[in-house]
């Protein structure tokens, strides 16, 4: 499954791509948006441990970073040099919208010089066409023995943004509020907005 969700996410252009992540973003929390360097950074965080975030750059190149708590490919808060590893490969201005950035969600400091780097279970960017997995990610993975899209619970932190399936506003509002809640049908109608725009 988690393989078809890479495929999706491959399959989709990128102004859809981004759609979907802002539409979730924009809908679902306060916070979960913000400009980063020239770049426009997307979060969405589902409250049990696991989140995404997107940066998508003027030129519509992307890089993402999924997270979960309990993936086997998560590095120790600590361990600078495998989050760096995880990079490799990456154009290097698409890591930078990533390093010493204080309000980042969770971060990796250098205990040697202070930098810090964004804490990820798991690394992608897009050149603006095609997505990828990091090079450097993949090296790891391999070393450990590890399936890049399994072992990083992938499938789980794209969950919310529906590739391969229709993102409607219903789905999006599901993600904040039971059917029955009041406040159901303010949110499906925010996201209904946010899902008519074109990026």
């Amino acid at each position: 499954m988690a393989d078809d969700i890479w495929e999706a996410l491959r399959g989709t252009p990128i102004g859809e791509v981004r759609r979907r992540v802002a539409a979730v973003s924009e809908t679902l929390g306060p916070g979960c948006v913000r400009e980063v360097r020239g770049a426009r950074r997307y979060a969405f965080d589902q409250g049990i441990g696991q989140w995404a975030v997107w940066y998508f750059t003027p030129d519509r190149r992307a890089l993402l970073l999924t997270y979960e708590g309990i993936a086997d490919t998560t590095p120790a808060w600590n361990d600078y040099a495998t989050m760096e590893a995880f990079y490799r490969d990456v154009p290097e201005d698409l890591v930078a919208l990533v390093r010493d950035d204080g309000e980042a969600r969770s971060t990796v400091v250098d205990e040697e010089s202070g930098a810090t780097l964004h804490l990820a279970s798991s690394v992608f960017w897009c050149d603006g066409e095609t997505w990828w997995i990091s090079e450097g990610f993949l090296d790891h993975c391999e070393e450990e023995g590890y399936d890049p899209l399994v072992n990083s619970c992938f499938e789980d932190c794209l969950f919310p943004y529906a590739f391969g399936r229709d993102l409607s506003p219903e789905s999006v509002a599901r993600l904040a509020a039971d059917e029955e809640d009041p406040w159901f049908g303010d949110v499906a109608a925010k996201a209904r907005e946010r899902l008519a725009r074109a990026y």
